[in-house]
């Protein structure tokens, strides 16, 4: 029989032990084991309490580590438990017991102050029968690096690990305070993140992460501000592939990212795949108290629109609860409104990944749906806009 419980702190090398032979190549198991032991014992981020396991006959069979971190959901500071190394031996598969950890283990995670869990997969079904939902598309950019102008004063310099992370996490937290998907990141927080760029060139406004191929350059990020940041770092990357005699420039960049929208001049391909049941998924753990963690956004929408005379009061219904959110209070008008919707689909909503009216087609009658008046649909669509979230590649974990 399958006991459920969270992690020992004298079975963090059984843990260690079996991400690292489920997740890594031959090559890489042991020293996937040793970062993973050296995280146990000193990453504030990833914590033995915070391992889920299930444990048959006195052996672990399966895990789910989970990650504090905090995330930025419609410019908001959101808590969210990452999920992290989903592992079962494989003479355990399938047989449901990754599934009965998370049903058993995860609601309890709302009450920690975690409003969402947030994985990545491959193959999301073991996500999608647990209530899971996907919140980002996938987002590729191509340029042709001889097409693009050349970099007259290089403002850029090589990166320096021992002085330039403060720089970098600032230029990373301060372009992304408005945007929905990146970790909000700390000097605490960089040692442990794995995915790091493989190679940094940073000046005063801002930074480029990238990786090199014999065939491309792939951007890793792109992070900074100021009129002429992102033309720079645009030419930069020309300039970068030029000296290695490569045309192709391609990385995950959303269509609504500064470099994106001055890339276009230049000819560039932008590809974006909604998947149903892969990618970045989110699991809802407290979908009204997330609606409610980001009201002042929502009140900031509604102020800055054509409704900024319209105090709402905005009921959101959610497995037989109801959240209120009273939205400008210095309206001359009141409109009061009532959505009832799954629990992932506030998540996305949340996320700008869905439209209301998407939402409505799936979960709403024809009936409920045309009790609507093209005012209030409007209206929804200010408070919860369709959106590009995006989470970086040396955010994923």
């Amino acid at each position: 029989m399958l006991t459920v419980r969270t992690l020992r702190d004298d079975e963090a090398g059984a843990a260690a032990d079996l991400t690292a032979r489920i997740f890594g190549n031959s090559e890489e198991r042991e020293g996937m084991r040793r970062l993973l032991l050296a995280a146990y014992a000193d990453c504030p981020f990833m914590r033995a309490e915070n391992c889920l396991v299930g444990e048959v006959d006195g052996k672990l069979v399966t895990k789910w580590q989970l990650l504090n971190f905090e995330m930025k959901v419609a410019g908001t500071t959101v808590p969210i438990a990452g999920v992290q190394g989903v592992a079962a031996e494989p003479d355990e598969n399938h047989k449901g017991y990754a599934r009965k950890v998370a049903e058993e283990s995860l609601p309890r995670l709302a009450d920690m102050g975690f409003d969402l869990a947030l994985g990545f997969a491959q193959r999301g079904g073991l996500y999608l029968r647990i209530g899971a939902v996907p919140v980002t598309a996938e987002y590729t950019l191509t340029l042709d690096a001889y097409k693009i102008a050349r970099l007259e004063a290089d403002p850029f310099r090589d990166f320096d690990p021992a002085s330039d992370v403060p720089a970098i996490i600032h230029h990373h937290n301060k372009a992304n305070r408005d945007s929905t998907g990146p970790i909000v990141r700390s000097e605490a927080l960089w040692p442990w993140m794995v995915r790091q760029p493989e190679v940094i060139h940073i000046c005063e406004d801002g930074y480029i992460g990238v990786r090199y191929d014999k065939n491309f350059i792939e951007i890793r990020e792109i992070v900074g501000s100021g009129p002429d940041f992102h033309e720079s770092a645009l030419r930069k990357l020309a300039l970068l592939a030029r000296e290695r005699d490569v045309r192709r420039i391609q990385g995950p960049l959303p269509p609504n990212h500064p470099m994106v929208e001055l890339a276009i001049r230049y000819g560039a391909q932008i590809e974006t795949k909604y998947t149903k049941g892969s990618g970045c998924m989110a699991l809802p753990l407290a979908p009204l108290r997330l609606m409610e963690r980001i009201k002042g956004t929502l009140e900031n929408r509604l102020q800055n629109s054509i409704h900024h005379d319209i105090h709402t009061e905005l009921d959101f219904e959610c497995d037989g609860q109801v959240k209120r959110l009273n939205l400008n209070h210095t309206g001359r008008q009141t409109r009061q409104l009532h959505v009832a919707f799954s629990a992932g689909a506030l998540v996305q909503l949340a996320f700008g990944y869905r439209s209301i009216e998407s939402v409505m087609q799936a979960e709403w009658s024809r009936p409920e749906r045309q009790g609507w008046s093209e005012d209030d649909l409007d209206l929804m669509r200010t408070l919860l806009p369709i959106g590009h979230p995006f989470m970086g590649h040396p955010d994923r974990y």
